[in-house]
């Protein structure tokens, strides 16, 4: 058997050159689609993010153009009933009272100023009258320095309600005290007055304890009592209840007074207010006392009420919360 001539052996292959080009393309264009997937990705969720961020952006801008001078006007509400629409209700409401504030703050200020400038133009106008006589007779400058006294009182008066109005309420502190003794000690201090006018006082009380700041209360009670004596009529009376229920108790003060007409009671409160200025000046009144009085009944979370006919009588209806409704 002749002898199988041998096998040569296979010359290597080199990879050839298509083949690294190709591999070199699919990579370029792996790299090219993922750079585009990236780019479309981010740019639709910046266009959706921009969408869905629109309503919160024109919000920005509507808030920053309201400032004090126009505090009137309201953001407006993004029809969907989502996030950004309660966001806008809620900054609305904050908007409509600060307004009120802001209003308050002006027509306080504003009666404030007249208040204290009537008796300073009083003055004034008496001290040149003096001035214009010459000379000037005894007669005339003791007219004058009486006038310019009561004035000087009435000024004080106004200060010093004006500083009863923020004293006091910083160092607040609850006690529990009892009604009676509070209630003797305010009427002692108008026993000259209530004998003056022949009014009659009826107290009941029921041994009812009291949970508040002493002296602010006193403040308070006192201030109502002093206008149901300086308007109530000759012979008239007044009754004082304190009843004590299970959340609250409730202090009552009703007068045969010359009331108030309804279409004001809801204006009573607002400081400088009188219903009738004339008389409130010829009686000593600045209009500052029931303003004190909500002050104080507000800062103990409790509440007032009143009802009054005029010409006929008026109750004051006080609920102050008891120290287990507070606890």
């Amino acid at each position: 058997m002749p002898p199988v001539p041998p096998v040569p052996p296979m010359p290597s292959v080199s990879p050839a050159p298509v083949l690294i080009e190709q591999q070199i393309d699919f990579a370029s264009a792996g790299f090219l689609c993922a750079i585009l997937i990236i780019a479309s990705g981010t740019g639709i969720t910046y266009m959706v993010t921009g969408r869905a961020l629109q309503p919160v952006t024109d919000l920005s801008k509507e808030i920053e153009e309201i400032d004090e001078n126009n505090l009137y006007r309201q953001v407006q509400v993004p029809p969907p009933k989502d996030e950004v629409a309660s966001l806008s209700v809620s900054f609305n409401r904050m908007i409509h009272k600060l307004e009120k504030s802001f209003l308050a703050y002006k027509h306080f200020s504003a009666n404030a100023a007249h208040e204290l400038k009537t008796p300073l133009a009083a003055m004034l106008a008496r001290i040149e009258v003096v001035q214009l006589s010459d000379p000037p007779i005894l007669e005339e400058y003791t007219e004058a320095l009486e006038d310019m006294r009561s004035n000087v009182e009435r000024l004080n008066s106004i200060v010093n309600d004006l500083l009863q109005m923020n004293s006091n309420m910083n160092g607040f502190r609850r006690v529990i005290f009892g009604a009676n003794e509070l209630f003797e000690t305010i009427i002692s201090e108008f026993f000259l007055e209530i004998q003056r006018k022949h009014i009659h006082i009826e107290v009941h009380l029921e041994d009812v304890m009291l949970y508040g700041e002493k002296n602010l209360l006193h403040q308070a009670f006192s201030n109502i009592l002093h206008n149901a004596i300086k308007y109530n009529k000759e012979n008239g009376s007044i009754r004082i209840t304190a009843v004590h229920h299970s959340d609250t108790t409730c202090i009552t003060f009703a007068d045969t007074g010359i009331g108030i007409p309804e279409d004001q009671i809801d204006k009573i409160f607002d400081p400088f207010y009188c219903v009738d200025k004339s008389r409130s000046r010829e009686l000593g009144g600045n209009g500052l006392g029931l303003s004190i009085v909500k002050a104080v009944i507000d800062k103990h979370d409790g509440s007032i009420q009143v009802q009054s006919e005029a010409g006929v009588a008026t109750t004051f209806v006080i609920q102050l919360p008891n120290s287990q409704s507070i606890l």
